[in-house]
């Protein structure tokens, strides 16, 4: 039964990464390389700190912003009416040019082993409504990570139209970042 089967054989092995102490700018311009919608932050030892999301993002921008009650991108579109001194968009941009990862990001990170069932990963999800999981071995080192498309490759793979092994084709191309952010693939 393919929820028996466990995250290590869904996750995506070569993960996108980015430090606490990577600007906001550098992770999110990653994801968008990657076409992922969060990344794990991890520390020098590779070891999951947290997580950042486009969530993430977008909250510490709308808290930037001044918006009272965040609830994502169409509030900082609707935000935009005209304001006195500088433009939302320049609001937004100086905050990811000079944000740092640690300010925004989810922490503690929630994560499962490698042992876990593609079910309980399902479960965690849900229950926590988050949309990734990174995956950790026994040392706490960062091994892989579940997305919810890939829980849904694993479930329907005949609808899921996700290519074998979740790669990104431009991902091995990517190069680490000056001190921000880089791919980290378990050896």
């Amino acid at each position: 039964m393919p929820a028996d089967r466990t995250v290590s054989e869904i996750m995506t092995r070569l993960v996108g990464t980015t430090r606490p102490n990577a600007r906001l700018i550098e992770a999110a311009r990653l994801m968008r390389e990657l076409h992922v919608s969060g990344l794990p932050v991890v520390d020098p030892d590779a070891r999951v700190v947290g997580v950042l999301s486009e969530k993430d993002l977008v909250r510490t921008l709308d808290l930037s912003a001044g918006i009272s009650s965040p609830r994502g991108l169409i509030d900082l579109l609707l935000a935009s009416a005209p304001m006195r001194g500088p433009s939302l968009f320049d609001i937004c941009r100086s905050r990811l040019e000079n944000g740092f990862v640690r300010d925004a990001m989810t922490s503690p990170a929630i994560t499962l082993p490698p042992t876990a069932t593609i079910a309980e990963a399902a479960e965690r999800m849900h229950r926590d409504h988050i949309h990734r999981l990174p995956i950790l071995d026994d040392a706490g080192k960062l091994v892989g990570i579940v997305s919810r498309a890939d829980l849904v490759a694993a479930l329907a793979p005949s609808r899921a139209g996700r290519r074998r092994g979740g790669l990104h084709p431009r991902l091995e191309r990517v190069a680490p970042a000056r001190g921000g952010s880089d791919l980290y693939a378990d050896a």
